[in-house]
């Protein structure tokens, strides 16, 4: 009776899982190997079976969901095309311990130290990192134009620029959340720091702004500088951080204004837009530059300010009060970015005229990334990091 017990449930997919424990997201397994191959279902718990994947190959998780421990994972279907679906555990026969770096990222700098440079450097950089989930195969907001699906080497190729020009000080921006963040510096190295804003409802995440610093490094995070979203939880927050150096503290601000309004010859809805967080960025230069720490405003501006005359710069670096006389260490600076597809920068790195005296203008570097790296550019992002660095006596 027991023996016949056991095959009705066999039958019915209800035997013990092979694999007892559930994967987490973002690791490699490999299934099971079975004649005819493992069914692929279109949803947790859904019955239908409208492709399969092949029998002992590998395969990425992508998601885990909670009520079922069904798997989504992005594999090998028959016929050798790549496929995403759900699974049970039964399928799985093992998690993959792989390997750190995979072997495309040979060319991978070794891990950075998380101290403070011995020379008193501080090597300070921005990046937007074009949407950046913490999930595989998962897009910030998707449509008819989504943002794009990462997955673990794509992951792992973002660490290995950011190990490629080594920063003390990362602003990021369009990172869903600290743990988006994580999943690109080596968290042995780096403490990481993200602002917070509502989800919108057309998200499957967030765009927001953030720091990855040396964990070496003296660093009290601040509040975010939530006047800069104008449209009731629409826009984009400044993530704030102070840094202390040589007993000398400075004010970072990293920003991601309104986009489609890059000029003085851009008009709609965009420019609006755009203009009406203008007095809210001044308001704040203008109440840090009267205070005794000198600041850094750095990263996705929307904005060409170093175009002859551009009306935002100007406004801005009005020299009123006296340390609002500001700095852009893109001005004359030359483009290097994905075969310069775009002619001027939109991100900047801005020092007021305090912090001024710290940078090193012949260390600035417009990172671009490695031509053999092109087919997967659009992984990597639509900006390239810009760097430079400052030694504070």
């Amino acid at each position: 009776m027991r023996l016949l017990l056991l095959i009705v449930v066999a039958a019915f997919g209800g035997a013990a899982p092979l694999f007892a424990q559930t994967p987490a997201v973002g690791d490699a397994i490999r299934l099971v190997e079975r004649d005819i191959h493992i069914p692929a279902h279109p949803g947790p718990g859904v019955a239908s079976v409208p492709f399969r994947f092949t029998s002992a190959s590998d395969a990425l998780v992508l998601a885990v969901d909670g009520a079922t421990s069904w798997l989504q994972i992005r594999g090998e279907r028959v016929g050798g095309a790549t496929a995403v679906g759900w699974i049970t555990r039964t399928y799985i026969a093992s998690v993959i311990e792989a390997p750190e770096d995979p072997p495309e990222l040979a060319w991978c700098p070794a891990k950075g130290s998380p101290n403070p440079h011995p020379s008193g450097r501080l090597r300070v950089a921005t990046w937007n990192l074009a949407n950046l989930h913490a999930v595989d195969g998962q897009a910030i907001f998707g449509g008819s134009d989504p943002s794009e699906q990462r997955f673990q080497v794509d992951y792992a190729r973002i660490r290995c620029y950011i190990r490629m020009f080594d920063p003390d000080v990362l602003a990021v921006q369009e990172v869903d959340g600290p743990e988006a963040l994580q999943r690109v510096v080596d968290p042995a190295v780096y403490s990481v720091h993200v602002s917070t804003r509502p989800n919108q409802p057309d998200m499957n995440g967030k765009q927001n702004t953030g720091f990855a610093f040396k964990k070496g490094l003296t660093v009290q995070t601040r509040p975010d500088v939530v006047s800069l979203d104008v449209s009731n939880g629409g826009l984009r927050h400044g993530a704030r951080i102070d840094l202390t150096i040589g007993g000398q503290t400075l004010a970072f601000m990293s920003v991601h204004l309104k986009s489609g309004c890059f000029e003085n010859s851009s008009a709609g809805s965009a420019c609006t837009t755009l203009m009406q967080q203008l007095p809210k960025l001044e308001e704040w230069i203008d109440a840090t530059a009267v205070a005794t720490t000198p600041f850094v405003v750095l990263g996705d501006f929307n904005r060409r300010l170093t175009v002859p005359g551009d009306s935002f710069w100007t406004a801005i670096d009005d020299s009123q009060p006296v340390n609002a006389d500001l700095t852009a260490i893109t001005q004359d600076m030359p483009i290097s970015c994905r075969d310069n597809e775009f002619t001027e920068f939109i991100d900047h790195i801005v020092f007021d005229k305090r912090a001024t005296a710290f940078v090193d203008r012949s260390t600035f570097r417009h990172v671009t990334f490695r031509q053999a790296d092109k087919p997967v550019w659009g992984h990597l992002s639509d900006h390239c990091p810009v760097v430079v660095d400052l030694f504070v006596p």
